[in-house]
């Protein structure tokens, strides 16, 4: 729902049902219409009241851009869900910044499970979505006055553990921490795709001349080392891509028996540079934020754990 402060005068509120289909998808919206002079508490107790009649009476609106419910609720953790479905405010002649309640629909009924405001980003963890348990939401927890501080997110989330193990002396872990990075980052900027997001990532912000290495051969490596830690992924085998592997210390890279090895810290700086690449890019497209925000909140992370009482876990 939406909420603005106003005097008690007559002006048109809505209700608003966004149907999913059962692809978990929605390419319509409905509507109705009510003028009152309630305030606006009581309006939207009024809209709240009468959300399954109204929706038995709601006009429909075709959406130009059909969305996912992931989408919607990514969208509203970050106050513009309703833009989603504008299409229903320029169909119903709405004043600007109008009061309306919205209220998903699935499989053909009202669905209702808890109530919150567009612009809350912790709508996914308040009590009556987790009961008595407790996590950080990362939305809040990195936000400093009106931005997102996403570098110290990267890190608490990612980085740090490849600087941890790497300064443990444990390189072979940090070297898969390190390829599983790119391939959650990789993820969360380019979504799902047939082609392996990997490269493509590599390839629009990485500069790796100074390691010697392609996307590519980063690939293959990571293919050998998370599947099997070895070295030899299939394409690695029929010859079709050198075999790579880290080294520590020294200056560029060497080769011996059939292998090229490469510098680990020149490939961690260089990460580390594509990562300040990647970010910078979200400062000048919102829609893209909506992305991150929505591929983010499906990750797992050790800076964020779901705590629950012994007694009430399950």
């Amino acid at each position: 729902m939406n909420k603005k402060l106003g005097e008690s005068m007559m002006e048109t509120i809505f209700n608003i049902f966004l149907p999913f289909d059962g692809d978990d998808r929605c390419d319509q919206a409905l509507y109705v219409a009510h003028n009152t002079t309630l305030h606006d508490e009581a309006a939207i107790s009024f809209l709240q009241g009468r959300v399954e009649e109204d929706f038995l009476n709601a006009s429909r609106v075709q959406l130009a851009k059909p969305f996912t419910r992931e989408t919607y609720y990514a969208h509203c953790r970050i106050g513009d869900g309703h833009h989603l479905y504008d299409e229903v405010f320029q169909a119903a002649s709405a004043p600007v910044d109008p009061l309306f309640v919205t209220s998903i629909v699935i499989n053909g009924k009202v669905r209702v499970d808890v109530s919150g405001h567009h612009g809350d980003p912790n709508f996914y963890l308040i009590p009556e979505v987790v009961g008595d348990a407790h996590m950080d939401d990362w939305l809040l927890k990195y936000r400093e006055g009106n931005a997102l501080n996403l570098s110290r997110l990267i890190h608490d989330d990612y980085f740090l553990g490849v600087k941890l193990t790497f300064n443990a002396k444990l390189y072979v872990s940090s070297l898969k921490l390190l390829l599983s990075c790119i391939d959650s980052i990789s993820y969360i900027d380019f979504g799902d795709q047939k082609t392996p997001t990997f490269i493509g990532w590599l390839r629009k912000y990485a500069d790796l001349t100074k390691v010697g290495v392609t996307p590519e051969e980063l690939w293959e490596l990571r293919n050998g080392v998370l599947h099997m830690t070895n070295l030899d992924s299939r394409q690695v085998t029929r010859k079709k891509v050198r075999r790579i592997s880290i080294r520590i210390g020294g200056e560029g890279g060497t080769a011996a028996d059939g292998i090229y090895y490469f510098n680990f810290y020149s490939l961690i700086q260089v990460f580390a540079a594509a990562l300040q690449t990647w970010l910078a890019s979200y400062n000048t497209d919102r829609e893209k934020f909506a992305a991150f925000v929505e591929r983010y909140d499906k990750t797992i992370s050790d800076s964020r754990q779901l705590w629950r009482p012994v007694e009430s876990a399950k």
